[in-house]
This record gives C-alpha cells, sequence and structure tokens, in this order.
C-alpha cells in the first residue's frame, strides 16, 4: 500500500494480493482514525459480496473468484468495540459488462484499487440494533 496525505484526506493506492478490509483496518489503526469515509475505484480478483436478509437477521454471499472492475467502492469507519470498524458496500462488473454489487465481506486486490479516504475528528460508536440485528452507528442526537 501507498498514500499520500493532505489535511486529513489521504489518497490511497492499495497493492494487488492485498486484503481490501484488513488493509483499510490496519491503516486506520496505525494512523488513529477513528471514524473515516472513503471511496475507490480499480480491479479486484478476489470478492465476496451480498446482502442482509432482514426477516432472518443474516446475510447471504456470493464468491467470484474471477477479476472484477470495481465501478464504486464506498464505506465507512466507525469504531466498535473500541476498534476501527470498516464497512465497505461496492458496484462490481465482470467481462459482460453487467454490474452487480452489495455488501463486501472480503476482497483482494487484483490489478490496483485507488482510494481516498476522509478522517474524521469524532470518536462514533457501533452498537447492536436488537431489532435490526445490527452494529448500527450511534450519532447520540
Amino acid at each position: 500500500m501507498q498514500y499520500k496525505q493532505t489535511d486529513s484526506t489521504y489518497i490511497i493506492k492499495i497493492e494487488p494480493g492485498e486484503r481490501v478490509v484488513e488493509t483499510i483496518t490496519e491503516f486506520c489503526k496505525e494512523h488513529e482514525i477513528q471514524n473515516a469515509s472513503f471511496t475507490g475505484i480499480g480491479a479486484v480478483k478476489e470478492l465476496t459480496c451480498g446482502y442482509y436478509e432482514l426477516s432472518e437477521k443474516k446475510y447471504y454471499f456470493t464468491d467470484y473468484d474471477t477479476m472484477v472492475e470495481v465501478l464504486s467502492l464506498t464505506g465507512n469507519v466507525i469504531l466498535k468495540d473500541g476498534e476501527p470498524f470498516v464497512h465497505v458496500h461496492g458496484v462490481f462488473s465482470g467481462t459482460d459488462n453487467k454490474a452487480f454489487g452489495g455488501h463486501i465481506q472480503k476482497m483482494t486486490v487484483g490489478v490496483t484499487l485507488e482510494m481516498v479516504l476522509r478522517a474524521y475528528a469524532t470518536d462514533l460508536e457501533r452498537e447492536l440494533d436488537e431489532e435490526i440485528g445490527l452494529f448500527l452507528i450511534q450519532c447520540g442526537s
């Protein structure tokens, strides 16, 4: 991974073979970033993405073990149990140029992933929402 910082914004290049969620998590820990938002584009070679079925309080995931374009990647970093927690969604396309996407469970860079991460001087946390079944952002007001 390479990066350049300007104020509270980081331009990040994640290299082939790097796992995206883990790389962002470690980056945030090393730079003491508690809350952030990010976007990205590139290409990945391994991807697990899916959706949350509210009625079952369960995620359903599909694995893709082929190179796909990252058309749009968006997410945030919010503390969960005192540690940076990366929440990512993405839109992708394969060789047929048909788009698909969802909540990202894991993703490995295939060519490059170019990201812009903006850190925030806040310490928001996620807490379990029993009704929804997920750890959601608690804004306090």
